[in-house]
């Protein structure tokens, strides 16, 4: 076991280490019922990753399939025709922790106090050089028509009297933020964010060995439009969010993050928009939790419609399954993409298949039974959907506000 993990790693040559958790599980039958918490101060979440380290690493984002490929030989035994769909999994799972931790970590470093109760706050340097207004109101996030009932300040208990340090889980509410910020410095303020903390994040106490940073649940919406001259108006837009679910007391080791991302050309005229969506699941297969037996998903559907050409199916879909206790992977890789450059993620040349088994240590395909047998194998895992750029989940909420509520 430790041999195939060490020629994964020699191959990759990158380690991003284990995502420990802190939280404490609860009881909620056993009498008397624990208190929650209340944080002092609030923040935007770091990241919202899920790792996937222990047996095989995303390669940098620098480094490019062709140069894998020069690798492949050198390193791998004769065989490995799985290894490039192998390294597009985990090389689409750190691009989009990269891709999403590049914007919450510029506005994740400030702490927002729940007491005083805030319903609004303003921060200077604080998204690539540019000041920042976010309020906590109550609204529509989900485009359901009904707002989300949040509590309207960063208290999760309520707004209308001064913040308690603990409180019963149920009588915590989800909090909601809009975020604006001044890209051109010249006070002209545009829509940038818009979230929803259901469980708030914890920050890492820097005098205990362990590292309890933890996302929380919830969900984020950002929208980035990119000009190719300055002062002109923009070429694209990338519109991309987040869900994710990273603390369940009663299975600290269950995690589950899902990505969109919307891009919007504007100015090409062969096809309107990229949607890619993708979902990173960790799943415990013992109770109590063991770190060393976790069953990992990765999944991507890319849809990019031509409008020239509306009966062209331009998609990908990708699935692949491991175990963290086993050296086998399952996967399914469908690429017909007329543009593949536009993906989150290009996809790399290999045939398409559905359903294969491989030795992760080696990429050889091996008897389609032994992923059956050990719980890996993705022939009745269904796709994700293919979204379109009118979904809620790659824009921001319908009533967001053009300019500041304050």
């Amino acid at each position: 076991m430790k041999n195939w993990r060490k020629k994964i790693d020699r191959l990759l040559g990158l380690a991003l280490g284990s995502l420990l958790l802190g939280c404490v599980g609860t009881n909620p039958a056993g009498p008397p019922a624990p208190l929650a918490e209340v944080p002092s101060a609030i923040s935007i979440p770091e990241s919202v990753e899920v790792n996937t380290s222990e047996v095989a690493v995303a390669v940098p984002s620098s480094m490019s399939f062709d140069l894998i490929r020069r690798f492949k030989n050198e390193v791998l035994p004769i065989g490995g025709e799985f290894f490039d769909a192998i390294v597009f999994g985990f090389n689409i799972n750190q691009l989009a922790n990269t891709a999403v931790e590049s914007v919450l970590i510029e506005i994740s470093r400030f702490d927002i106090p729940t007491n005083p109760v805030t319903r609004t706050f303003s921060a200077p340097d604080a998204f690539t050089g540019s000041t920042i207004k976010i309020d906590f109101a109550d609204f529509d996030f989900d485009g359901t028509g009904t707002t989300r009932g949040c509590t309207g300040c960063t208290c999760p208990t309520g707004c209308d009297a001064p913040c308690p340090t603990q409180a019963a889980f149920e009588d915590l509410g989800e909090i909601c933020y809009r975020i604006w910020n001044d890209p051109s410095g010249t006070g002209e303020f545009v829509p940038l964010m818009a979230g929803v903390m259901t469980a708030l994040p914890i920050r890492d106490d820097p005098d205990t060995p362990a590292n309890e940073r933890n996302p929380g649940v919830g969900s984020f919406r950002v929208t980035l439009a990119h000009q190719d001259t300055s002062g002109e108006p923009p070429t694209s837009t990338n519109s991309f969010g987040a869900d994710y679910n990273h603390r369940d007391p009663d299975r600290p080791l269950d995690l589950t993050t899902e990505y969109y991302l919307s891009t919007d050309s504007l100015t090409d005229a062969q096809f309107d928009f990229t949607v890619s969506y993708v979902k990173v699941e960790q799943v415990a297969l013992d109770d109590p939790a063991d770190e060393g037996r976790l069953l990992k998903t990765i999944q991507e559907s890319v849809n990019q419609p031509i409008p020239a050409e509306p009966e062209t199916n331009s998609t990908l879909q990708y699935l692949a399954r491991y175990r963290t206790d086993f050296d086998f992977w399952s996967g399914t890789f469908q690429d017909f993409l007329r543009f593949p450059e536009f993906a989150f993620a290009p996809p790399p040349d290999i045939d398409n298949f559905t359903a294969e088994c491989a030795q992760l240590s080696t990429a050889v395909g091996v008897e389609e039974g032994t992923c059956r047998d050990i719980g890996i194998d993705v022939s009745e895992v269904p796709f994700l959907p293919l979204l379109t750029a009118a979904d809620p989940r790659v824009n921001l909420p319908a009533d967001f506000p053009a300019a500041p509520t304050f």
